[in-house]
This record gives C-alpha cells, sequence and structure tokens, in this order.
C-alpha cells in the first residue's frame, strides 16, 4: 500500500528533507530547514525550538510514510534519526500529537494510546481546547 501526499510545497519539503537524510547529505537537509526557518524565528533561542520541532515533523511524517508503504527497513532508519536528532521532549510531543490526530481521526484510540495521551496531556498542562479535543476520542479497550 503505497500512502501518497497532497502536492504541495509542504509535502515537497519533507521529501527533499528525508531524501537529503536517506542520502546522507546533512547539508541538503539543513539548507532545507534553514530556508523554512528563515521567516518563522524571532530570536535564535526560538530558531532552536523551531528547528526541533520542524525536524521532528518532518521526520515523524517522513516515518508514517515509509511504515504506510511497508518499507519497514526506512522506517527503522527514520526512527533513528528522530530520536537522535530531536530532544526527547519534542519527539515526545511530537508522538502525543500523532496519537491525538489518530484518535480525532478515527474517532477513537486503544486504551494504552488513550491513556498515554491522557497522561501526557497532563503533565504538559495543555489547554482546554486540547482537553476538549481528547475528551471527544473515544478509549477502547
Amino acid at each position: 500500500m503505497t500512502l501518497e501526499l497532497p502536492d504541495n510545497f509542504e509535502s515537497r519539503q519533507v521529501k527533499a528533507f528525508r531524501d537529503a537524510l536517506m542520502a546522507g547529505d546533512l547539508e541538503q537537509a539543513k539548507k532545507i530547514e534553514d530556508h523554512l526557518l528563515a521567516e518563522a524565528a524571532t530570536s535564535p533561542a526560538d530558531r532552536e525550538v523551531l528547528a526541533d520541532q520542524l525536524r521532528a515533523s518532518m521526520l515523524f511524517r517522513a516515518y508514517v510514510d515509509a511504515s504506510g508503504a511497508g518499507d519497514e527497513a526506512t522506517a527503522l532508519v527514520i526512527q533513528g534519526l528522530l530520536t537522535t536528532m530531536c530532544s526527547p521532549e519534542t519527539v515526545q510531543a511530537t508522538l502525543m500529537s500523532g496519537l491525538l490526530y489518530s484518535g480525532l481521526q478515527q474517532g477513537s484510540l486503544p486504551a494504552e494510546g488513550h491513556d498515554r495521551l491522557t497522561a501526557w496531556m497532563k503533565e504538559a498542562d495543555v489547554g482546554e481546547e486540547m482537553k476538549v479535543r481528547l475528551a471527544s476520542i473515544a478509549r477502547g479497550n
């Protein structure tokens, strides 16, 4: 099963970033990252936080794409890059965002995922809007 992304700027950048990393071209991956951050960051500290979040988001998307396509070897490489190139806090937030998105799309999450997301949201002190979204997701068995 091949998962097709929409043909838009973000998807093309994710693909280019993934391809650069898979080819070992860290210089090209850094250029893509810098290009995307050029207008978003307002300070050096802000840039570092946004860079970490961007890297995690792009790698997570590449991981989901590879896994969805059945390419487990690539998925494992990307998973390794995600955990080594991004802070543990950002990796956790990215994974929880993926769980939330999945739960919202499907209307439910398995009990383990729902409980994990609930605990993380309490610890992260997310806003009320996020809690309302979580409450709309059924907890499976």
